[in-house]
C-alpha cells in the first residue's frame, strides 16, 4: 500500500513537470516559430483513427513521460492500445498479461519488473482489456518494480 501511494505521488510529480515543460516549449515554439514536428519528452503524439479518442500515458523505467492522444473505434483500452501497437503481452486466464508498452519490455523473472496500469490516476480495478473506453479519460502504464 505505501509503495502504491509512493508511486502514485511521483506520477503526479512527473505529470506536474511535463505540464509546465509542455507549456514552456509552447511558448518558445510561438515565440520562434519553430515548425520541427519531432516528437520531445512530454509532447502529446495523436496516433489511431476512430471516433473516440482518450489519452495514453508511459512512464518507461528512466521515469520518462510519453504521452499519446489515441483515436479508436474499439471497445476497450487494450484493444485500441493492441491496435496501434503501443502494448503487447500474452493472453492468460485473467486477460491480457501486458509485458510491453512502447517497445520496452518488464519481466517479473528478472527484476520483478511489471507495467502497472492506471485509469484517471488511480490504480485500474480491472485489467485494460476488460477496461471499457470513457472518452477524455486518461490511461496511464508506469514500468513498476516490486
Amino acid at each position: 500500500m505505501k509503495a502504491k501511494f509512493i508511486l502514485t505521488v511521483l506520477l503526479a510529480i512527473i505529470l506536474v513537470f511535463v505540464v509546465v515543460a509542455c507549456d514552456d516549449a509552447e511558448q518558445e515554439t510561438a515565440d520562434t516559430g519553430a515548425t520541427d514536428a519531432t516528437p520531445v519528452a512530454g509532447e502529446i503524439q495523436a496516433i489511431g483513427q476512430g471516433d473516440t479518442t482518450f489519452r495514453f500515458e508511459a512512464v518507461d523505467p528512466d521515469e520518462v513521460l510519453t504521452v499519446w492522444e489515441v483515436s479508436t473505434n474499439e471497445e476497450t483500452v487494450g484493444a485500441a492500445l493492441v491496435a496501434v501497437g503501443l502494448i503487447a503481452g500474452d493472453d492468460s486466464e485473467w486477460g491480457l498479461m501486458v509485458n510491453e508498452v512502447n517497445g520496452i519490455t518488464a519481466d517479473f523473472s528478472v527484476n520483478s519488473a511489471f507495467w502497472a496500469f492506471y485509469v484517471d490516476g488511480e490504480f485500474a480495478m480491472a485489467g485494460v482489456d476488460a477496461t471499457y473506453i470513457e472518452p477524455g479519460a486518461t490511461y496511464a502504464f508506469v514500468y513498476t518494480i516490486g
